[in-house]
């Protein structure tokens, strides 16, 4: 609520020094008041995810330039049973992964935290759990063994998205489909992905939409940029064009 009081009280700029976890905090707090003005971003967490899509870069110098001089530009946001993100919410092998990067891991291996911590939990290999999916009123059953619900597309690199389109200002979250149980599934899943082409296998489905709700059986941990964010159910909606992030001016969604 700070960032609503200091809207309020003449605030003209936002500076978030964190990663996506904090900037998803803050963004919140703006969004509960009644004055949303633009947030900077200064990108110090392990992943900075949305750092990384909107083009602002990880060193210090380079993302105060762009917190001057760059542009903002209202972006969606997401929220998982009420609360916000802005990067991705999910289940499964992804959720599994962020509880099992630990700080001691995180520290050292940065983003690469996340994939190694859940290969030492899991071993490489996962069962699919059954989930009932309601995407704006239409319901698919389905096995899977991870799903993501993301209003950005990249993870590790610009470039490598996890489905083609993937838009933080298009007023749509993407829900990414993945029914890899093991290593060599991911890594087939990785190399399609490098390729530019992640959906052209059948260990991967896009849907696209605004209202999501998601229950399996078993119950199954959730995430949210990057936090623990509880067990299923999930019920995840989207606020169009609801947070002004400042961005570069020649950045990808500047336009």
């Amino acid at each position: 609520m700070q960032a609503a009081e200091a809207a309020v009280r003449g605030a003209d700029l936002i500076v978030v020094i964190g990663g996506d976890g904090t900037v998803a905090e803050v963004a919140a707090g703006l969004m509960a008041g009644s004055r949303r003005i633009p947030l900077a971003v200064i990108p110090r967490g392990t992943a900075n995810v949305l750092a990384l899509n909107l083009g602002i870069p990880r060193d210090i110098d380079g993302a105060v330039s762009i917190a001057l001089d760059g542009t903002a530009v209202p972006i969606d946001a997401g929220s998982l049973n009420g609360e916000t993100y802005l990067v991705a919410a999910g289940t499964g092998s992804h959720a599994e992964m962020v509880a099992a990067a630990n700080r001691r891991l995180k520290s050292k291996w940065g983003v690469f935290a996340y994939p190694l911590g859940w290969l030492r939990k899991s071993r490489g290999s996962l069962e699919p759990v059954s989930y009932t999916v309601t995407m704006d009123g239409e319901t698919r059953e389905i096995e899977a063994t991870m799903i993501q619900v993301m209003n950005c597309g990249a993870v590790f690199w610009r470039g490598w998205e996890f489905a083609p389109g993937i838009s933080p200002v298009d007023g749509f979250l993407d829900v990414v489909v993945y029914r890899a149980t093991t290593l060599a599934d991911y890594l087939t899943a990785a190399a399609y992905l490098l390729r530019g082409a992640p959906t052209e296998t059948d260990l991967v489905e896009h849907w696209r939409g605004r209202r999501i709700q998601i229950d399996a059986d078993p119950e199954v941990r959730l995430q949210r940029d990057g936090e623990v964010a509880g067990t299923s159910p999930a019920t995840i909606e989207i606020e169009p064009r609801a947070v002004p992030i400042v961005m570069p001016r020649s950045g990808p969604w500047a336009g």
